[in-house]
């Protein structure tokens, strides 16, 4: 996708506001991935032109991403201001962020490892080589220091991992068929 279409991207999926506050640190994010494939003249002005970008839109909006940080499609700042994340931290596809969020490398010097379809509370801090699964959430406040399974919501201080109630009341019990015996309850406790 073109850079163009992409930073469009990034408008709709902003409340189709270009005074949403989180618009100029993915502006600034993209044109930095963006100049990585540019002739090296082109790179060597882009480049003083990012770092001032950078600078400027982390005043702005509240938000410290480097271009280096692996960011999958449809990244979504619900609220910006003091989102903080490593350059280093991998990031997948629909990932939602409110404010206060801290992505960063632990005492590990391994950074976080975000899936598909997270969503981060306010003020939570993911630290360390953790993963946080797909599908996963992550409570405001939070501080997750270990992974998370996909599916999990992680809530606490340290986060403790604990199966959402959305997919508990997707875990129907099924009917036993004709000549089935009803599973036990202690069958029901273990899986």
């Amino acid at each position: 996708m073109s850079l163009f279409k992409t930073i469009v991207a990034d408008y709709r999926r902003h409340a189709a506001s270009a005074s949403h506050r989180s618009m100029p640190a993915l502006m600034t994010y993209r044109f930095g991935v963006w100049l990585k494939d540019r002739p090296r003249p082109v790179r060597a002005v882009g480049n003083k032109v990012y770092g001032v970008a950078l600078l400027a839109s982390e005043v702005v909006s509240g938000i410290f991403m480097d271009s280096s940080t692996e960011v999958g499609e449809n990244l979504h700042f619900v609220h910006a201001g003091g989102i903080n994340i490593h350059p280093a931290t991998r990031i997948g596809d629909r990932v939602g962020l409110m404010h206060g969020v801290t992505l960063a490398m632990g005492v590990d010097e391994a950074a976080p490892v975000i899936g598909n379809d997270v969503f981060i509370g306010a003020n939570a801090s993911v630290i360390g080589g953790v993963t946080v699964g797909d599908g996963a959430r992550v409570a405001a406040n939070s501080l997750v220091l270990s992974d998370v399974p996909p599916g999990y919501l992680a809530i606490g201080v340290p986060a403790k991992a604990v199966p959402q109630i959305a997919s508990l009341k997707s875990k129907k019990k099924k009917a036993p068929k004709d000549g089935e015996a009803a599973p036990s309850k202690d069958a029901d406790a273990t899986g």
